[in-house]
């Protein structure tokens, strides 16, 4: 929630007068929990029960990395109840696409004996990858949901996004998923897109 993406949007959106929602899972910023106790599952549950809870009728949802695939799924599950799609650097089924195809022989043993395997990407950043993540994704994977949204669907991808390839969801262009997809690279945006000129791209399609 405390973002340069979310805090930006809530501005843009505050200015448009325009009704802003934005929420951290659990195991996520301000929410209770630990990251490594849940799955794309729990934090599906975690939106549905947020749209749900609070009545929100036909809403331009937005989702970046993780959550562009927690919001790909939900559309997909739950067509008619969306206005409209944003993905920001989406990674659906990154965990089997992405994540699992680049740990080392050593993590997947480590991951299959239930224990957590640490990235460490700086001297001030790291990810903690657990069993869980993996258990809780497998049934949420888009690969095996023949469902349609046909809203508009606009997925933002960075050029220099060295997380999330910026060529990642071609894939959808010969799946009947999304009707109409827009997929729109940003040449020298990172994985983060939080850049002034990729933020003021992406509320173009608010």
């Amino acid at each position: 929630m405390n973002g340069k993406k979310s805090i930006y949007f809530n501005q843009f959106c505050r200015n448009k007068n325009y009704s802003y929602l934005c929420f951290d899972f659990r195991g996520h910023g301000k929410s209770s929990g630990e990251f490594t106790d849940y799955g794309i599952s729990d934090w599906y549950e975690d939106l549905n029960i947020l749209i749900k809870f609070l009545n929100i009728a036909n809403p331009i949802l937005i989702g970046s990395s993780m959550g562009g695939w927690v919001a790909i799924l939900f559309s997909l599950k739950n067509p008619k109840k969306i206005q409209k799609l944003i993905g920001i650097a989406p990674a659906p089924d990154f965990t089997i696409d992405l994540l699992w195809k680049e740990l080392n022989e050593k993590n997947k043993k480590k991951i299959k004996s239930n224990k957590i395997v640490r990235k460490i990407i700086n001297k001030d950043f790291y990810y903690d990858y657990s069993p869980q993540l993996f258990k809780n994704s497998r049934k949420c994977l888009i690969r095996n949901i023949n469902k349609t949204f046909n809203g508009e669907t606009i997925f933002f991808h960075g050029g220099n996004d060295h997380t999330v390839p910026y060529n990642y969801n071609d894939k959808f262009l010969k799946k009947k998923n999304f009707p109409q997809l827009l997929l729109i690279t940003i040449k020298n945006a990172d994985h983060s897109m939080s850049d002034s000129y990729s933020l003021k791209t992406i509320s173009k399609f608010i």
